[in-house]
């Protein structure tokens, strides 16, 4: 390791002191020739200062060595000073345009039984679901009257006024008997005068059904000399079963609700809006508003219900806007529809959200607070339904998500609304802990496995090297996916998920360090200094640890510090694709993640970019600082 020759400067420096005696005088003090222990004689540098020498004289090592130190004094102390931490959010208070009303019609329409009875019954609840389906056949052929058969039933539908029908049970099928087509008779069944002819003629025409006196028959062929017979007889009595509609009925005090029984008794009523009808023990009024909007009113004369074709509902689906909303919003779409305009806007009077509290500002009597704003209307249309949403600017408190770098925060926010540059810091301590907590675990387990196997060699050194090359092959990548499926299905917490990368990236990563360990090892066991060690009797432990790694440190050091920017990539990949330490602990990795689409790239530059440039500063810089350790422990290599 050293570079001169000691018996050479010494006879340079006799020669030196024979000159200098033969022209001063001996006998005086500052003449007197050096003594053999004066640290003037000789200057020799320790090894360790010689390596420090030759370290500081590679200007790419330096700049590697300052590169870290600002690195480490940004993550650690600046993080500290820093007035933000890594997971505070920040918000702001903005006008934000929400939807606050959809109104439009009903897709479906909704069915109602007359009787309650009725519920419980399979086929009429079976019709119940066809209904939609038979409007909808009736609405495209201009129908006002449907029959169907339903079973054993034969069902009605009729059109009452727009928007509303009504079906009923109008027959009943029941077996009537048989009847021998070759002898022209009934021979089962009531005897009905006529009905043989009828039938007679029927069979002969292949027909399925006929019609006499009012009922109709159903023939079914069982053989050459038997017909069974069915009869569909009509039945009298109360004929409304299920009541459907596309109105929708609000009350004019919002909180009270409609009850089903009273919507009935409307529409039971509705062909005739001239007459009075009674419910309960009231009577109810008709006050026809338009053609299409209907109040109902009261004894008194007061507006009780208000009947629409337009549903208008609060934004979140909950029936809590007032009537005169409402109404409002049903006019406006009237004349949007009519003249087939896409958008509207007009003042009203409408609730504001307090930020803060996200409830709506109450006045002293408990009453919401009411400002007049703008509302815009926008129709939209899908899967052929139009809906027309009203919109108008509320105060909120909103995360400020991508905000561009600013004043108060120096590389703006990210998408959760944290500061990225908080982020920076506090990711850069996990990185460059990771990447120490590993190569330092690593160094330990190569250390102690290379030391074995190099001291001892024989059947101890094959076991362990066959041990290293188990590891060699083992796919890191695949098993750290696998790992990270098993921990978002455990949904471990994410300062465990970081600690169990480490552990896993320090156990598969020490068989390279263990190599060359045993290499060193073995060339340095058969030295004479060793030979001396066990001749005093030493320990094995002793002669390995105390003796022949200190010897083998120089080479760990450069190791180590050229394997840590190697570590701080694989962390910084792992997190990039998901795999490593999780939101919302910051890393370098998951910070790129978090930009990884294109279009997000392309925008916010501002956050992947110092990230980046940060990861190739720090991992060139132990780069540099691995060079010059090697150069500076072994000037040859340099050569």
């Amino acid at each position: 390791m050293a570079d001169y020759k000691p018996n050479h400067l010494n006879e340079k420096l006799k020669e030196r002191e024979q000159e200098e005696l033969k022209n001063k005088d001996l006998n005086s003090s500052e003449n007197k020739p050096l003594a053999l222990d004066d640290s003037q004689r000789v200057k020799v540098l320790s090894p360790a200062r010689l390596v420090t020498k030759r370290f500081l004289k590679n200007k790419l090592a330096i700049t590697g060595l300052a590169i870290l130190i600002v690195m480490f004094t940004m993550c650690f102390l600046g993080a500290a000073l820093y007035p933000y931490g890594q997971t505070d959010k920040f918000y702001k208070i903005a006008p934000l345009e929400l939807d606050y009303a959809v109104c439009g019609e009903l897709s479906s329409y909704t069915k109602y039984f007359v009787n309650e009875a009725d519920m419980n019954d399979p086929v009429l609840d079976d019709l119940k679901l066809k209904f939609d389906s038979y409007i909808i056949q009736m609405e495209s052929s201009n129908e006002t009257e449907l029959s169907v058969l339903q079973g054993d039933i034969e069902f009605i539908i009729e059109k009452v006024v727009d928007r509303v029908y009504v079906g009923y049970i109008a027959a009943q099928m029941e077996d009537f008997g048989t009847f021998d087509p070759i002898l022209g008779e009934i021979t089962a069944g009531e005897t009905v005068e006529g009905l043989a002819e009828v039938l007679s003629s029927a069979v002969k025409e292949k027909k399925e059904s006929v019609e006499f006196d009012g009922d109709i028959y159903f023939i079914k062929q069982v053989s050459k000399t038997k017909v069974s017979l069915s009869r569909l007889t009509a039945i009298d009595g109360e004929k409304k079963t299920i009541i459907a509609t596309k109105l929708v009925f609000d009350a004019v005090n919002h909180k009270e609700q409609i009850d089903n029984k009273f919507k009935i008794a409307v529409l039971q009523n509705i062909a005739d809006q001239t007459k009075p009808f009674t419910y309960g023990d009231k009577s109810y009024s008709f006050d026809q508003e338009d053609s299409d909007n209907l109040i109902i009113k009261d004894e008194s004369g007061d507006p009780y219900v208000y009947i629409s074709r337009y549903s208008t509902r609060h934004a979140s689906g909950e029936d809590s806007l007032d009537l005169t909303f409402k109404m409002k919003a049903a006019s406006i779409v009237d004349q949007l529809e009519a003249e087939n305009a896409a958008t509207y806007s007009f003042e009203y009077e409408v609730p504001q959200i307090n930020p803060d509290t996200e409830q709506y500002d109450l006045d002293e009597n408990g009453n919401i607070i009411l400002t007049k704003e703008t509302v815009n209307v926008v129709r939209k249309e899908t899967a052929g339904e139009r809906s027309f949403y009203f919109k108008y600017n509320m105060n909120r408190k909103l995360i400020t998500i991508y905000e561009k770098p600013s004043a108060a925060h120096i590389l703006g926010t990210d998408g959760d609304g944290y500061d990225v540059f908080a982020r920076i810091l506090f990711g850069g301590r996990v990185s460059l802990l990771v990447g120490f907590v590993v190569v330092i675990l690593e160094t330990i387990l190569g250390v102690i496995m290379g030391g074995i196997a190099g001291f001892f060699g024989g059947w101890v050194d094959t076991l362990i090297m066959r041990l290293v090359d188990i590891f060699y092959c083992i796919p890191t990548m695949p098993i750290m996916i696998i790992l990270a499926s098993v921990f978002d299905a455990y949904k471990v917490d994410p300062y465990q998920r970081l600690f169990w990368m480490m552990v896993l990236l320090g156990v598969l990563g020490w068989s390279g360090i263990a190599r060359l360990v045993r290499g060193q090892i073995l060339s340095l066991r058969e030295q004479e200094f060793m030979i001396a060690a066990e001749a005093t009797g030493l320990r094995t432990s002793k002669r390995i640890f105390k003796h022949l790694v200190p010897n083998v440190m120089p080479q760990l050091i450069v190791s180590m510090t050229m394997g840590l920017g190697g570590v701080i990539l694989t962390e910084s990949s792992l997190s990039f694709l998901g795999l490593g330490v999780k939101h919302p602990l910051a890393t370098w990795g998951n910070m790129i993640n978090s930009v990884s689409t294109i279009e997000a790239m392309k925008s916010y530059t501002y956050i992947w970019v110092p990230v980046g440039i940060l990861i190739c500063l720090t991992v060139i810089a132990f780069n540099f600082v691995g060079d010059g350790l090697r150069d500076a422990f072994d000037p040859k290599m340099k050569r």
